[in-house]
């Protein structure tokens, strides 16, 4: 016999098959998200968007991020913890000890990312010689740099090998502001 409402014969609800439906629907509604913010035209100068990508890397749960570097892309001044940035994004790199960064040159003049050693701020004057020409280092509190890049030229991989809070700058923009900045997480 079937459970009656009044003359009505009772819906049965199954729980778990809401419980499927919402689910698919969840999955469906953050694919859309993803799809539209990284599609968007107004999220094409977003950090998030455009500027760092953050791809699993050849290495056990390494993780490697692009950093773009732009004068005339990304020519508005930004403030981060350690003062003024223009040109790179995003300005502020979060990544853990292990994981890499990638500079790209997406720019039509040649930059660097070069360290600021010892640095907490923006400095007047960072000395650099021009061994900020030459690839060498992986972040942490020593010497380290991408070397010059060519317009359309990436780096190669550096590796966070130090937690903590590193500063860099262009060797050749590095007055116009060119400066970012990279925490790195145990």
């Amino acid at each position: 016999m079937e459970p009656m409402k009044g003359r009505r014969p009772m819906k049965r609800s199954c729980p778990e098959r809401r419980l499927h439906a919402n689910a698919w629907l969840a999955a469906l509604a953050m694919l859309t998200l993803v799809t539209n913010a990284l599609t968007s035209p107004a999220n094409a100068d977003s950090s998030a968007a455009s500027a760092a990508y953050a791809a699993p890397d050849a290495g056990a749960g390494s993780v490697s991020v692009v950093v773009s570097l732009n004068l005339t892309k990304y020519g508005s001044v930004q403030t981060i913890d350690a003062g003024q940035s223009v040109g790179v994004r995003p300005g502020i790199v979060r990544v853990h000890v292990g994981d890499s960064i990638v500079f790209v040159n997406d720019d039509t003049d040649h930059h660097t990312a070069t360290a600021l050693v010892g640095a907490t701020s923006f400095v007047d004057d960072p000395r650099w010689t021009d061994d900020a020409l030459k690839s060498t280092g992986s972040i942490g509190p020593g010497f380290w740099s991408t070397g010059d890049l060519a317009p359309g030229q990436r780096s190669a991989p550096i590796v966070a090998k130090a937690a903590g809070t590193y500063l860099f700058g262009c060797f050749f923009d590095y007055g116009a502001g060119m400066r970012g900045e990279i925490v790195v997480q145990p």
